[in-house]
């Protein structure tokens, strides 16, 4: 994992916090999945954090993931952010 991936995965698990009230997930492993079992987003969880995501990296998630892959985990979420701002 290089430098950036640490730091977008640090800024995603404070997100995370925010939008679900829940400070522990500062700490949530990589792996840690984003919706069922895990965080255990909902759809409004979701639509929260992938709007901070647009705001700090200008990454439209949604609209670039049609099919929404990179929500599976912390880990998915912070590759495809990193990779889309190596582009």
């Amino acid at each position: 994992m290089t430098t950036s991936e640490v730091a977008i995965a640090a800024e995603i698990r404070q997100m995370l916090a925010e939008v679900t009230g829940r400070p522990e997930l500062t700490g949530v492993p990589l792996q840690t999945l984003l919706f069922s079992g895990g965080v255990g987003l909902d759809s409004l969880g979701g639509t929260l954090l992938l709007r901070q995501v647009q705001r700090r990296y200008g990454v439209d998630v949604a609209a670039e993931d049609l099919n929404l892959d990179s929500l599976e985990s912390l880990a998915t979420l912070t590759a495809f952010i990193a990779g889309r701002l190596a582009e």
